[in-house]
Formats: structure tokens, sequence, C-alpha cells
């Protein structure tokens, strides 16, 4: 399933975080670890200068040390590991690795630090996630994350549904995932609160149904279970299933929270419409709210910005 994976770092240890996640996956998987690290000194590319150029050169060597020794931990745990470092913007230099050596995932946390400069990698992720042809792994440490120790290992994974064909597409991945690690998996969908399902003015309100909630409930059991008999036939794999009420992805990472060790896998595009996720901007919300590490799975056949991105991202 996941044969190349590309990890970008930023020389600091919440950016290393992804490691605690993909050293264990990669082990199960027998994959390569890419680390891959952005350069782009505006101040060097603009003067010419002794002192900037062995500026430079120093920078150039801490990088090639920091990632070096990590490289070395992670082969100490017999798993194959590469690094690479390429000048230019962050965001820029991994569509552009994605775009050409078509790694299998990119793992990655949300946030970090670029030596003196703050680089907030959210706004990384945020350039990448609507632009990448390519599963992202998204981790959100918090500010007191410690080095990884490499032994984070998953024990429940997450699918969150719409009711979709779109947001279906997750199902192979998961599938694969779970078999593959051992993992428990739920399928996911949120009905929306009798306030949401309700909306319009007191007159509007006449032309839903008096049991519009319990017909939402139904449907959403039903969708479970005929999904869920689907996989088993298809795929072989039992699994769970929940309906949650309320908000989607709030009560998606509520619930993601009380499983051990979880993991959410989700769709990038979803369907629109009364009591549904969009869920572009569910999943975006959902990497925003917690700590549960996200799995993200792009729609091909969705629209994808294709701008270059910008240098300060």
């Amino acid at each position: 399933m996941f044969k190349h994976i590309v990890v970008p770092l930023d020389g600091s240890t919440l950016s290393e975080t992804a490691l605690a996640y993909v050293v264990p996956l990669a082990k199960r998987m027998d994959a390569k670890i890419v680390l891959l690290h952005a350069t782009a000194d505006p101040y060097a590319d603009m003067f010419d200068s002794d002192a900037l150029r062995e500026s430079a050169e120093q920078a150039r060597q801490a990088t090639h040390d920091y990632l070096r020794g990590i490289a070395e931990r992670i082969r100490s745990n017999g798993i194959r590991c590469e690094t690479r470092t390429d000048h230019g913007a962050p965001a820029a230099v991994i569509l552009d690795y994605a775009a050409e050596q078509q790694p299998d995932l990119i793992a990655m946390s949300t946030h970090g630090r670029s030596g003196l400069r703050r680089l907030v990698v959210g706004s990384v992720t945020t350039t990448i996630l609507p632009r990448a042809q390519t599963p992202l792994l998204v981790m959100h440490p918090g500010e007191d994350e410690q080095p990884p120790d490499y032994e984070n290992s998953l024990e429940s994974l997450i699918v969150p549904l719409d009711m979709s064909e779109r947001s279906e597409a997750v199902l192979p991945h998961a599938t694969a995932l779970a078999h593959a690690l051992d993992l428990s998996a739920t399928l996911l969908t949120c009905i929306p609160s009798p306030s949401q399902l309700y909306i319009g003015s007191a007159p509007e309100m006449s032309l839903y149904p008096a049991d519009l909630a319990q017909q939402a409930q139904e449907s959403a059991a039903e969708y479970l279970e005929q999904t869920s008999e689907a996989v088993s036939k298809q795929y072989g794999a039992q699994v769970n299933a929940q309906a949650l009420q309320g908000s989607p992805a709030a009560k998606i990472v509520e619930y993601a929270e009380t499983q051990p060790n979880s993991l959410i896998i989700m769709c990038t595009q979803g369907r629109t419409g009364l009591g549904r996720m969009v869920l572009g901007s569910i999943t975006d919300a959902v990497i925003r709210a917690g700590a549960i590490p996200v799995l993200v799975i792009p729609s091909h056949d969705a629209e994808a910005p294709t701008a270059e991105p910008a240098f300060a991202v």
C-alpha cells in the first residue's frame, strides 16, 4: 500500500513527530522513508557576499548533519531511509517532489520551526492539501511535544462518511490499512441536530415532515448497515458502524478521542445539501480541532487549484 513515504522536516522537534507514526508504518509495510528538507534563503540569493556564502554553507552542513542523524536512527530500526534537500519554498518543494517522484504517502506535522524564522507548517499543509494528488498524513502535535520514540503504534481506524460515493473513495485505503496494521475500523456518519434539520422561518417549517429527525436517523442506520455489508463482501473486512448526532467535525474528533491510539481517514471532497457533510471543509476542521492524526485521501475527480504556491508558504 505505502512503499514510498516522504516526510518533510524543518529542523524542529515538532516536525519530527510525524516519524512516531511513519516509522512503525514503514516497518510493517516494508516501505522506504525519504526525509525532505526545503532550503530557501532570499538574502543569500539576492546578494553576492562572502559572509553570506559562508553562512549558507554552514547552514547546509548543519542541515546535512541533522538529516543524517535522524536517518541513522530510522535505519537502526531496520528501515530503508534516504535524505534529500531541495532549494525553494517548503510547499513548492514538497509538491514538486510529489509530482516528480510520486510517493505513496506524504506525512507531516501541521506546524514547526525553521531556523531563526518561524515557519507555520499549518499554512504549508493548507497549501498542499488541495493540490497534492498523494495521500497526506497530518499530525497536530502540542507545543511541548518531545522527540518521537518511533513506537507510537495505531490501534483504531475511524472512517467518516457522508453517504456519498466520493466520501467512500477512502474505503479501499481504509480496509487495506486496517488489514496491514491489524486495526479495528469504525464507519461514522453524522446526523444533523434538530436545529440544523429544521431550517427556515416558522411558516416554512411546516413544509418539513414532523418526523424528519427520525427519518434522518433511520436513513443513516440503513446506510451504515448496507455499507458495512458491502465492505465485508468486497474487501473481506469486518467493520463497526456508528451514527453520531451534531456538528460533524466536533463529533468525529470527540469520538476518535474515545478510541485507543486512533487514526482518522477522510476524503477531501464529499457532497453538499441538507444534512450532509461538506468533507472538504470538515477535513480541514478535523485536522485543526484535535491531536488525532488524520490521513487525507485526495478526490481525483475534484477540481484542484493549479496556481503555484506563494514563496512565503
